[in-house]
């Protein structure tokens, strides 16, 4: 697996440093703002609507933050920022999404890559996690909120909420290929090196939830 932007690197040419993290680009106004909100993190694993109706029932609706990753944000009734790691698939999903009369919505949509429809891109993010769903974590806790709780992010082979069966070749962390390895030591480095940042994640299950916590 690539680490993105190890965190041996520094800070160096930094433009914005906030909860243990660094980077450039268009996201310094965003730091902070959401500063004692929780957030949910929907992901794409199997059962995703399900734990979001739960989370949603626990929390006020108006003080709850949405951020949903890669294809989930295609069908939430609720979407406040949609990130990925796949800026031009990013795009296709946001047409989808418009199409079905979405296009009057706030959302903010986030990527390591600049793209034309990318409202933030957070260029440089030191270190950036190599999984959507821990990159939307991440900019959750940026962002300063003060419990973030990931559904449908299990961190373990599961099939995804569209397949019939997982597929094989990657299990988001839990698996057997040197990219799961490197998946779940980056997350499991970061939380020794930010054990604040640990202290605010909660999952509904899976490895995550093992990890994390129970929400």
């Amino acid at each position: 697996m690539t680490t993105r932007n190890a965190a041996s690197m520094g800070t160096y040419g930094s433009t914005w440093e906030s909860r243990g993290y660094s980077g450039v680009g268009p996201v310094e106004s965003l730091i902070g703002t959401l500063d004692g909100r929780p957030a949910v993190i929907c992901g794409n694993g199997y059962g995703v609507f399900e734990e979001f109706d739960q989370i949603r029932k626990l929390y006020d609706e108006k003080e709850l933050v949405v951020f949903g990753v890669n294809d989930v944000g295609m069908y939430l009734d609720k979407l406040d920022h949609w990130v990925s790691l796949h800026a031009d698939n990013l795009g296709a999903w946001k047409a989808v999404r418009w199409a079905m009369a979405k296009s009057g919505e706030k959302t903010l949509y986030h990527s390591a890559t600049d793209r034309p429809f990318i409202t933030h891109c957070w260029s440089n993010l030191t270190p950036c996690f190599a999984l959507s769903g821990y990159f939307a974590m991440q900019i959750a806790w940026i962002m300063g909120c003060s419990r973030i709780i990931l559904c449908g992010c299990p961190g373990m082979p599961m099939k995804r909420f569209f397949e019939a069966a997982p597929r094989g070749v990657f299990g988001y962390g839990g698996g057997d290929s040197n990219s799961d390895t490197g998946v779940r030591e980056q997350v499991e480095k970061e939380m020794i090196r930010i054990p604040e940042f640990k202290k605010v994640v909660r999952s509904t299950r899976g490895w995550t939830r093992h990890f994390f916590g129970g929400i």
